[in-house]
């Protein structure tokens, strides 16, 4: 579901060269899986069941430890944590294991590194390993104290204007994990909260859930009528010029503004942008329309390998962001930076920029001509709607600078 749109937007898609190899489970561990399987075996008829009950209560509660060291992170080296995961994730499939219990270390070394630069590097590590392994986050041991702090430490992010979206990722990340495997996705959620201090009420958990529900629709609507031909999704023409009753009832919800949208890396090497030209196509002759649709587009691309950065700096990509805002600069009055920051990600692809930590840094004079042009666009804008300009201007450079 959510795997399919919303983590391109954290993660890339690994090469099949390096999923091979890094699911390549060595012999040792194969024969001590017999072997234990064996010992079972061997027990009483009587006490039999017993045994192998006490066996496999016994591997639930084993956990893993996975240590970070100097080399891992210089060598950017997430093979085995791949392995371990692919490891957990087979127990469980196995009916050997009902939780992760994946608990993080730093090698002595890195523990009494004080370097604020290098602490970034852990973090930054942490959260390619999250990328890399798609199930890390869920698979995490958020009842191990030390895990715990060692991901408020280095991955949670400081300012606090930031970490909303952050946890809002991760809920993604974690529920998409749960849903795959069948788990109470709320209880992972919970620990997970727990662990980095952060407070969910259940209307949180009410209120993300909907919003997951809406985006799945969405997405399969939007590939329902793109193999047809119809458009790309529920706001295409045939459904914007029904009657009011004949929409669906998810269009009276809270998200019914909200268009999720997938760009294939066939389209951005054609510099396509269809997709993109009919959703505004469909609305901007409308002020009315174009309100309704205020905040609430969201798009990402599929087909590139490699982590977000890579794909914020493909040549391709950045030709069809470019052409994409060139024609249509008043897409940040569109965007929606709820739950993925949608305004810097697509700054980042027209504006040279680079990754700091987890930081994005932008071209100085770049960003300024940037910034100057699509200002000029949402004034003219916020004219057509009725709008105030100040305030669409105001809002797309808090989202920008998220202050």
């Amino acid at each position: 579901m959510v795997r399919q749109f919303l983590r391109r937007m954290f993660a890339g898609r690994k090469n099949e060269e390096e999923r091979e190899e890094a699911t390549e489970r060595p012999e040792m561990e194969l024969m001590e899986d017999t072997m234990e399987a064996e010992e079972a075996k061997g027990a009483d008829s009587v006490s039999g069941v017993a045994v192998e009950e006490k066996v496999l209560e016994e591997r639930r509660a084993e956990p893993y430890t996975y240590v970070i060291t100097r080399d891992k992170i210089e060598h950017h080296s997430y093979k085995q944590i791949f392995r371990l995961i692919e490891e957990i994730l087979e127990q469980i499939e196995r009916g050997l294991r009902g939780e992760g219990r994946l608990q993080l270390r730093l090698s002595p070394d890195l523990a009494a590194e004080t370097d604020e630069f290098f602490g970034k590097r852990i973090g930054k590590y942490i959260e390619g390993a999250e990328r890399e392994t798609y199930d890390a986050t869920a698979f995490f041991d958020w009842t191990d104290e030390e895990t715990a702090r060692i991901y408020r430490t280095y991955v949670l992010p400081v300012q606090p204007e930031k970490q909303h979206t952050f946890v809002q990722s991760r809920l993604v990340m974690i529920y998409d994990t749960c849903e795959a495997l069948g788990w109470d996705a709320r209880r992972v959620v919970g620990m997970f909260a727990e662990a980095i201090g952060w407070e969910l009420k259940k209307e949180d958990f009410i209120r993300f859930e909907r919003w997951l529900d809406t985006m799945s629709q969405r997405l399969e609507d939007e590939d329902t009528l793109s193999s047809a031909e119809h458009g790309y999704g529920l706001d295409s023409a045939e459904l914007n010029n029904a009657e009011p009753e004949a929409r669906p009832e998810a269009e009276e919800d809270e998200f019914a503004h909200i268009t999720p949208l997938q760009v294939s890396r066939e389209e951005v090497e054609k510099e396509d942008i269809t997709k993109l030209a009919a959703f505004f196509d469909d609305i901007l002759s409308d002020p009315k329309r174009i309100r309704e649709k205020r905040g609430g587009l969201v798009f990402s691309f599929y087909g590139f390998s490699g982590e977000l950065e890579d794909v914020m700096g493909d040549e391709g990509v950045n030709a069809w962001a470019s052409r994409l805002v060139e024609q249509y600069p008043y897409v940040f009055y569109f965007l929606n930076d709820e739950y993925v920051p949608m305004t810097r990600f697509v700054t980042s692809m027209v504006v040279t920029s680079r990754m700091e930590g987890d930081e994005v840094v932008y071209d100085a004079e770049e960003l300024d001509e940037f910034i100057e042009f699509i200002q000029t666009a949402l004034a003219r804008l916020a004219d057509w709607t009725g709008e105030d300009a100040s305030q669409v201007i105001q809002e797309f450079e808090q989202k920008l600078f998220q202050t």
